[in-house]
């Protein structure tokens, strides 16, 4: 029995910000995790993808929620926040912004030290219901999947097929890192000043995934040989417990 997926969701959002669009009459959602890279191409995408999940139903609305972000000192979610404001607003589909708890108004110090308050976010899919959120399971492949943010990737990817019930993975490809050894070789508080963007607020998890993801590099510099040797994603599918299970 294929389980289906209930509840969309995204966290660790420091200087990023968490998109969910949603056609209030098909039900239909997209969710995208945006960190600045790719913003015109993914926020295209979502749209476009919602539009065919959405083509059936003449009555309906497109609902636009973005969380995250926070009073960062290099003003990162701030322009982030303007530039998806933008992005949304120029496409062709009229679009209504619902939910909109980004940088001040995400924001809380603590001593010397501005914190976003909401860093992750979920939504029911059945329900349309979005909720604070955190993920201790981020699903399959992740070193494998963070790996494409330290190899100059900027392309956002969707990776989930609802028609047939699959997390797809790849393929994709991504040069050589160079210098992985000298960054593996450094400590966690030297991983979280130079590979962040809000070193003081990172959760304790933060340095350890970037270390897996290093080290994923190493081990495969080249992953179209190694990893999609036939050009072909890596195909997982939940199973009666809810665990993901691949199936290619």
């Amino acid at each position: 029995m294929i389980k289906k997926v209930t509840i969309l969701g995204s966290d660790d959002a420091t200087t990023c910000q968490i998109v969910i669009l949603r056609h209030t009459a098909s039900g239909a959602v997209c969710m995208g995790h945006f960190d600045g890279c790719g913003v015109e191409e993914g926020a295209f995408n979502m749209c476009c993808r919602l539009q065919e999940l959405s083509s059936s139903h003449v009555d309906g609305s497109y609902e636009l929620h973005i969380v995250g972000g926070f009073s960062d000192q290099r003003n990162i979610s701030e322009q982030l926040a303007q530039t998806l404001l933008y992005t949304f607003h120029k496409q062709q589909i009229l679009i209504n912004l619902v939910t909109f708890c980004i940088c001040e108004l995400n924001d809380i110090p603590r001593g010397t030290i501005h914190w976003p308050i909401i860093c992750g976010v979920g939504i029911n899919v059945k329900t349309g219901e979005i909720f604070p959120a955190a993920f201790p399971d981020r699903g399959p492949d992740m070193a494998l999947r963070g790996a494409r943010h330290f190899t100059g990737t900027h392309q956002m990817l969707d990776i989930y097929d609802c028609a047939d019930s699959l997390l797809k993975i790849g393929p994709f490809t991504y040069d050589p890192m160079r210098g992985v050894d000298l960054w593996l070789s450094q400590s966690d508080d030297f991983i979280r000043q130079h590979l962040s963007t809000s070193p003081a607020v990172e959760p304790l998890h933060f340095a350890g995934n970037v270390r897996a993801s290093l080290k994923h590099i190493q081990q495969h510099p080249y992953p179209d040989v190694t990893i999609f040797p036939d050009n072909q994603s890596r195909l997982y599918r939940k199973d009666e417990n809810g665990v993901w299970v691949r199936i290619r």
